[in-house]
């Protein structure tokens, strides 16, 4: 055994034994318990557990919430919203030898909107605090109280361990004024230690099963204060209320601020189905953005209930406010029920008038009283999809018929379009401008008589269906179309199109309406957008009508030879009119259902073909996902393409090609010892000089000249790396083009290159090629770049031009190597160019013995003398 490598053993047992007693003390530390006899006799004693008990306790598990505090270890913005979880564990609740309290065990997270966990490498990654905590409810006295802790760390990255005492104020048999869940969560470490944070204020409104809340503060008598509607409304009777209000964000827009606050939302989180009552969180807000999350700002959120008045068709909420909220567990509830809104659904929509709901707040208190305002009216925005029994009443089809220009294509034979109430005629798209494109949608909203909704065709709300083949020819149909302000827009690259962007959302937003003929996929319309105040001609004029839409859908079967809906946007004004604006085009940026299908077809081959053409480096060296699980509509379940394992065979070919370099240094090497290699170097010097000028002139070429040109592309956002890889594409299908330089300086002839290899090699470089001409003959678009896998238009030249102009270049390089190895590097030239240098054996003839010796004695008299 070999001494030095070990310590002796007078170091050896002082060090193994701190060892063991740092390993005992982290251990021992890690695991120590929290006493609640300590933190939480005075809230909720501390009982014996004695039996599990499945009883669900749901005012513990908040529906919505928001807290404050612990700006010491959690990011917050005053203005975002944060919320809690509050989470029973399951089967880990029991009875205990004191009535009425029980021991139970949760996990409390916080998740604000964004956690700052660690730093490292430059990116943050976030994740919730989340404290395991255990302790006692007291149903008698409504309070809880648990000690626990959490893992986290600091902004420095320093592991923390943050312990801490919950203390809940919960409701049992709730109604409105009785819902308010309230709280703290208290360090139990010393301020200056870095374990503290401060104290954290908490509450929320759980949802509870209906039998245990109480709507005893709404009736339709309480909404009777209301301005009178002044047209007729949609009756709400045979749609399904719960499913249209609850666990949804509802904005509206209010006619005049109330506090600041321009824009009103409703958020349901509960609703009775048998009484058609619900529980509102009322909120105003200074942002007209829907939020996800299930938090809430105390400072400007209402709680109400509501119900719907039947005689009146309007839903009636009554509204409370938050009061005491700095004291948690104290005096904070629920007070102050002076607030009434009402909701009512007009009964007919137009081109004009696309809004659905409309209402009013109000205070009942007396104009002199702290908190009175007069009512305020609000609406939901203009150009909504949503749907309240309303009806459609199309008031420009006169003008339709004049302005859309009629012909006379009938019915092709063997050729289906969409039949108007199918998912395809909802699309999203791609409008341009000059070389300027934006992203936007167009959705129909009424089908003839019908509401449509793609995502909605199944929903209880709208009956049974029309048959899709029920009907054919024209018919009416209104549509919803928005789009972005294109994102390069100058005052001088967009003057033809600068009065359409006069809005102060940046958005494009059109309700057309016209016909469809489903015999012939054509749709033509006239639209209307609204004008803001300095857009107006005149103080009556508020909207602009003198748009044309017209949009041609391709055929459901594939037999007019294209996938694309395709269309315009165009003013009908004079140029000289203010409103007037230039022509956009229009294409759609989402897959039919035939071309979906086609699509799976086409993946599976280019599988394939990527796993034989593995000298695919982009696969490697790619910027985005190169593989991705896809879900298509009715490829009957998920495409599933594993990236690693096209990587892995990647790499291995990547290997396999390394060896080869390895093999030829080597051999290189090798020659030099033999003192064989100056000249050889010489060549590989003189072929370096040339190609490099031609790949640095012609890389300079391809860019100046891609970068203009965006033929085959929906956008025209490129980038330099993009085309840069794009000419490295191009330099690597001509592979063969130093060799050949180098056949030329060698001026020799011999198998330099196995044949298997070039022409291997030029096979796999130009397949891609002779499958994208392959593709562009299907009608397959270039815009849907992100699905393919195999010769994707974004990581070389691929157009009809290219693809015959480099498998061209492959084959001819291919021909020019064969040649050169059998006729000599210089074969083309003239013979006095080509001089090829060749040793030729020739054969030895048999002297006799005397012959021998009379030649040698010549030859060493010659020498004598």
């Amino acid at each position: 055994m070999n001494p030095s490598l070990f310590p002796s053993k007078i170091l050896s047992i002082p060090f193994i034994t701190i060892t063991i007693f740092i390993l005992i003390t982290t251990v021992f530390s890690s695991t120590k318990t929290i006493s609640y006899s300590d933190h939480c006799n005075s809230f909720v004693p501390e009982a014996i557990p004695t039996t599990i008990t499945y009883t669900r306790f749901p005012f513990l598990e908040t529906i919505t919430s928001h807290y404050t505090g612990a700006k010491n270890i959690l990011d917050q913005d005053s203005l975002s919203h944060s919320y809690i979880h509050f989470k029973p564990k399951d089967y880990n609740i029991f009875k205990t030898n004191t009535s009425n309290t029980y021991k139970t065990q949760a996990q409390l997270t916080f998740v604000p909107p964004s956690i700052y966990h660690f730093q490292s490498y430059h990116s943050r990654f976030y994740r919730p605090l989340v404290f395991n905590l255990d302790g006692f409810l007291s149903v008698s006295t409504n309070k809880l109280c648990m000690v626990g802790s959490a893992n986290w760390f600091s902004k420095k990255g320093k592991r923390l361990k943050l312990d801490g005492v919950l203390k809940l104020n919960l409701p049992r048999l709730m109604n409105l004024n009785t819902s308010l869940v309230s709280g703290t969560l208290e360090s139990l470490a010393s301020p200056h230690d870095s374990d503290y944070f401060e104290p954290i204020s908490m509450m929320g409104f759980p949802q509870v099963s209906q039998f245990k809340y109480k709507y005893s503060l709404v009736s339709n008598e309480d909404c009777n204060g209301a301005n009178a509607v002044e047209h007729p409304v949609a009756s709400l009777d045979s749609l399904d209320l719960c499913s249209k209000f609850t666990y949804r964000f509802l904005i509206y827009q209010m006619e005049s601020q109330r506090r600041g606050y321009p824009f009103l939302s409703l958020y349901g989180f509960q609703c009775s189905v048998e009484e058609k009552k619900l529980r509102f969180l009322v909120e105003f807000q200074n942002t007209s953005n829907t939020r996800w999350d299930k938090s809430f700002n105390p400072n400007v959120t209402l709680i109400g209930d509501a119900t719907w008045n039947g005689p009146k068709e309007e839903l009636c909420i009554v509204a409370c406010h938050i009061l005491n909220q700095t004291d948690p567990l104290g005096s904070a509830h629920v007070g102050d029920c002076s607030i009434r809104l009402t909701l009512y659904f007009p009964e007919v929509r137009s081109i004009m008038n696309t809004h659905t709901t409309e209402g009013q707040i109000w205070s009942t208190k007396k104009a002199d009283d702290v908190g009175y305002y007069e009512p305020i009216k609000f609406q939901s925005f203009d150009h909504s999809s949503e749907y309240y029994g309303s009806m459609y009443e199309f008031t420009k089809l006169q003008k339709v018929r004049q302005v859309c220009p009629q012909t006379n294509v009938g019915k092709r034979e063997g050729v289906e379009y969409p039949s108007g109430y199918n998912g395809d005629m909802s699309f999203d798209m791609s409008v341009k401008y000059r070389n300027m494109d934006s992203i936007g949608s167009a959705i129909p909203i009424f089908v003839r008589e019908q509401f449509y909704h793609s995502y909605d065709a199944f929903d209880s709300n709208f009956g049974s269906w029309q048959d899709p083949t029920s009907y054919t020819g024209p018919m009416n149909i209104s549509y919803e179309i928005s789009f972005r302000m294109f994102a390069n827009l100058t005052s001088e690259s967009g003057s033809g199109i600068s009065s359409l962007f006069s809005t102060n959302n940046g958005r494009v937003e059109i309700s057309a309406e016209g016909f469809y003929d489903n015999e012939t996929g054509r749709l033509c319309m006239v639209g209307c957008r609204n004008l803001p105040s300095s857009g107006k001609n005149s103080e009556n004029e508020s909207f602009d009508c003198e748009i044309l839409v017209q949009f041609q859908f391709p055929s459901t079967n594939g037999n007019n030879g294209s996938f694309l809906i395709r269309g315009s946007i165009e003013s009908l004004r004079e140029k000289t009119d203010v409103l007037y604006f230039e022509s956009l085009n229009v294409v759609s940026l989402t897959y039919t259902k035939l071309e979906a299908m086609e699509s799976i077809w086409r993946m599976d081959l280019e599988i394939i073909l990527d796993l034989i053409s593995v000298l695919n480096f982009e696969a490697m060296f790619s910027e985005t996902p190169y593989l991705q699980n896809i879900q298509l509509e009715g490829s009957g379940g998920l495409l599933e393409v594993n990236k690693v394992i096209v990587r892995i065979v990647t790499m291995v070919a990547f290997t396999l090609q390394f060896r080869l370099l390895q093999l030829t240094w080597s051999k290189k090497s090798g020659n030099d010892n033999n003192g064989k290699g100056k000249s050889h170097w010489n060549h590989e010097i003189w072929t370096l000089v040339i190609c490099l000028p031609v790949y640095i002139v012609g890389g300079l070429m391809m860019f100046l000249v891609n970068w203009k040109n965006d033929e085959y592309f929906i956008s025209s956002n490129r980038s330099i790396w993009g085309d840069l890889r794009s000419y490295a594409g191009l330099t690597l299908d001509g592979f063969l083009f130093p060799q050949i330089v180098l056949n030329m300086f060698k001026i020799s002839k011999g198998n330099a290159l196995s044949y298997l290899f070039y022409i291997g090699n030029t096979f796999v470089r130009t397949l891609p090629h002779a499958y994208d001409i392959y593709r562009s003959q299907k009608n397959i678009s270039h815009q849907f770049h992100q699905f393919y896998l195999y010769a994707n238009p974004r990581a070389d030249f691929y157009s009809p031009s290219w693809d015959v102009f480099i498998a061209c270049e492959g084959i001819v390089f291919a021909l020019i190597v064969f040649l050169q190895q059998r006729f000599g590097g210089r074969f083309m030239f003239p013979k006095r160019f080509q001089d090829t240098f060749e040793y030729e054996m020739v054969p030895m003839i048999k002297l006799s013995n005397s012959l021998e010796k009379k030649l040698a004695v010549g030859g060493y008299l010659r020498n004598s003398f």
